[in-house]
């Protein structure tokens, strides 16, 4: 039986909608203000949420906000209620995440078209996730990391809204959802681009020919091609005022590329997993024979357990598994520092401080 929430201030829509979706078949569970509504989606985990936005202690467009922040509840289908009709909430709406919207009063199949329209899309996004799951399991060439999953629900999401609601927009909204599912495809099509890398990689353990010839190139300009990257990075997640960088150069036995990858995938994992306002550090020490990269973050962190089995993996000529709640940026960097004589390190107390450094060989003089 379906779960369905409904956050909704005003008693009589409420409890007529809650009769409706009752005599559906629904499990109906309901809250009167945001404040409650959070509570018992993060504890019930519903299979849909139908929301106000007008409402007390907290309006529908906060529930929304911290809904999506949370692993948990960010792919929970999301239709909004509103007795008015601007188009400005319908896309701020779009903007927050919303997958549908209806405005008061509306109608018995107004409502129930909607939510079987969102339901259906997610048993479908289930589905293909399960079986992508089976396909990881027998062939890696049939098979994609399951971070995929989140752009692909965007695309999805993004696009049924300009089917339904094209007529509705203003000509200025079609180009911003396009902009949106382009991010969205260039998110996917980066996944891609580490899956293979990560592969070619692995593939390489017998290599000691490869192996040595990485070992012989040189950096260049590390004092300005980090912090570079990093503010890329900053700028991509509209967190500059964040990032606090202090890089030494150095030479070292690694080619500006792969240096490059390695800067760029701790860094985007401590601006991916932290907070907007807290700070994340780009800093570097160098001793006699080590250049240390180091990136601090005070966001969720990593569990004792799963610094202990990071980077866990099945050889590649078997099957590829990138151990599920560890980045498979972070296996990249790791994997990189390994091939040049170099190691990463993690420390983490969760939601307090997490640190990753990467160590790396200096060039002998």
């Amino acid at each position: 039986m379906k779960k369905i929430l409904i956050i909704e201030d005003n008693p009589n829509v409420l409890l007529n909608t809650t009769r409706m979706l009752q005599a559906e078949g629904y499990l109906v569970i309901s809250a009167n203000n945001g404040r409650d509504g959070l509570k018992i989606a993060q504890q019930t985990i519903p299979s849909l949420i139908i929301c106000d936005i007008m409402m007390p202690e907290i309006d529908g467009y906060g529930v929304i906000k911290v809904l999506r922040k949370n692993p948990a509840t960010n792919a929970i289908p999301f239709i909004f209620l509103s007795a008015k009709s601007d188009k400005t909430d319908l896309r701020q709406g779009m903007e927050l995440g919303s997958d549908d919207y209806l405005t008061k009063p509306f109608t018995r199949d107004e409502l129930l078209g909607a939510i079987n329209a969102q339901l259906k899309k997610q048993e479908i996004i289930n589905n293909y996730y399960r079986q992508e799951l089976n396909n990881l399991r027998e062939n890696i060439s049939k098979s994609l990391p399951h971070q995929l999953l989140f752009p692909a629900i965007e695309v999805m999401g993004l696009s049924d809204i300009l089917v339904k609601n094209y007529h509705a927009m203003e000509a200025h909204e079609v180009p911003d959802i396009g902009k949106r599912i382009r991010k969205a495809g260039r998110d996917m099509h980066e996944m891609v681009k580490k899956f293979l890398l990560y592969a070619e990689l692995e593939s390489t353990d017998n290599n000691t020919e490869w192996i040595n010839q990485i070992r012989h190139s040189k950096t260049t300009f590390v004092d300005i091609e980090i912090p570079s990257c990093a503010k890329k990075i900053a700028e991509n997640y509209n967190r500059v005022s964040d990032l606090n960088v202090d890089i030494k150069d150095a030479s070292m036995q690694i080619s500006d590329f792969y240096l490059n990858v390695i800067a760029k995938e701790i860094i985007d994992n401590g601006f991916k997993f932290s907070a907007e306002g807290t700070s994340v550090d780009v800093t570097s020490s160098i001793d006699q024979e080590e250049f240390c990269l180091t990136v601090t973050d005070r966001g969720q962190g990593f569990e004792p357990e799963q610094i202990a089995t990071f980077g866990a993996y099945v050889k590649f000529e078997k099957k590829l598994y990138i151990q599920q709640g560890t980045g498979l940026g972070l296996a990249i960097a790791k994997r990189l520092a390994n091939l040049h004589g170099g190691r990463l390190e993690i420390e983490s107390i969760p939601y307090e401080k997490t640190v990753v450094q990467v160590f790396l060989p200096l060039i002998k003089t």
